[in-house]
């Protein structure tokens, strides 16, 4: 009797979705500040939705990786196969994208078409911007100031996961920013908005800093990553061991050279 009651207590493994796919953008010409927008800034590697778990205790669960066309990304590179330790959860739905990133931290995109093939090379990052699922609970539906407050109260950043930074109103400020490093643009999206699986709104808005027209080559034609200025940035680095993920600076370092109080509990100007 006291085994079938402990059995019958034991919580059920949280349900992970298996039809959700990352909400896109509508592209803009320009930068623009609004008070009812939180901007963040876009390295241009490849966006995926990261799958956590389920798992019997936070931290322990497997991880995979989707892109924006539904489809998984395989096989999932050995220094993002450990991800699940950096969120406090038993299981979860991260929305970011992949990077490898040059000595300067700007995303290499021929270095990192090759990690994604499974070749060795420089270390890989999951920059991760949204919360989507939260053992077994749905957060669709909550604005984006609640699903960036979950993801800051779950994620553990280090080296191969981080949380973007946002700045509230001053999208023109944020620009400049990531202009002067060599990024490739910012998102603005509205702080109230709910999240749309598969949907191009106009309550996300994005725009490049590329000076031309010419879209260099993408990794699997992403609709919805910006490219680094000027085609792949930074000679690769020599490749490490298979699998090893050959450190490079830090994205941490990066946001930190961002001149800007990237926090979007900031309340824009005063």
């Amino acid at each position: 009797m006291t085994d079938q009651l402990s059995l019958r207590l034991e919580p059920a493994l949280p349900n992970l979705p298996s039809t959700l796919r990352p909400m896109l953008a509508r592209p803009l010409p320009e930068p623009f500040d609004s008070p009812d927008h939180l901007f963040e800034p876009v390295w241009g590697g490849l966006r995926a939705l990261a799958l956590i778990g389920p798992a019997e205790v936070a931290g322990a669960g497997d991880v995979s990786f989707v892109g924006e066309d539904g489809l998984p990304i395989e096989p999932v590179p050995p220094d993002l196969a450990g991800l699940a330790m950096r969120v406090a959860a038993r299981s979860a739905v991260l929305d970011g994208e992949i990077v490898a990133v040059d000595p300067s931290g700007r995303v290499d995109q021929d270095e990192l078409a090759r990690r994604i093939r499974g070749e060795p090379g420089r270390a890989l990052a999951y920059l991760a911007f949204d919360l989507l699922h939260l053992d077994g609970r749905s957060l669709l539906s909550l604005p984006l100031e609640k699903r960036r407050q979950a993801l800051r109260r779950v994620l553990r950043p280090g080296d191969e996961v981080v949380a973007v930074p946002a700045i509230a109103e001053e999208g023109r400020a944020l620009f400049a920013a990531v202009s002067a490093q060599g990024l490739a643009g910012i998102r603005a999206r509205q702080r109230e908005g709910p999240y749309l699986p598969g949907v191009r709104s106009r309550l996300w808005r994005s725009v490049d800093v590329r000076a031309s027209g010419t879209r260099k080559r993408r990794l699997t034609e992403p609709a919805d990553s910006l490219s680094a200025p000027g085609g792949a940035v930074g000679a690769p680095g020599a490749p490490g061991e298979p699998g090893s993920g050959e450190r490079s600076a830090p994205v941490l370092a990066l946001i930190r050279r961002l001149p800007l109080d990237l926090d979007e509990e900031r309340s824009g100007k005063s």
